[in-house]
């Protein structure tokens, strides 16, 4: 999953404008969108916390703050983030993770190897050998 895809997840639900999330705005709102991004793009994509910061023009010590700071919440049942992070992950498995089936076939003389090597690294993808 790409960060783009986390960044409309949250903007979508949160109703949190994209600009706004990723602006410097201190506004209640805009900062737990901002904290929820963090979260929701370090759990779900494999961006280093210098590449999800980069997308927030902010340092990779404010995307661990974020992450934090969702966790601690959850951490204590607290309804109104749980609710969030529910709606959000309902949305992103809906939109972006659900399963896709892609058939693909090869030639014979194909290094079958490197091309699910390349499935996996560039796709996350599952690969399954089907006789």
């Amino acid at each position: 999953m790409k960060i783009q895809n986390v960044l409309e997840a949250v903007s979508e639900i949160t109703g949190v404008p994209k600009n706004d999330i990723i602006g410097t705005d201190r506004f209640k709102q805009k900062v737990f969108a901002r904290h929820l991004f963090c979260y929701f793009a370090r759990n779900k994509t494999n961006a280093t916390l210098l590449q999800i910061g980069n997308a927030l023009n902010r340092h990779h010590s404010t995307v661990i703050n974020s992450f934090q700071i969702i966790n601690d919440m959850l951490s204590i049942d607290d309804e109104l983030v749980k609710d969030y992070v529910q709606k959000i992950d309902a949305y992103i498995l809906e939109k972006y993770q659900q399963d896709k089936v892609l058939k693909i076939f090869l030639p014979y003389d194909t290094d079958i190897k490197k091309v699910v090597l390349f499935l996996q690294n560039e796709y996350q993808a599952e690969c399954v050998k089907i006789s």
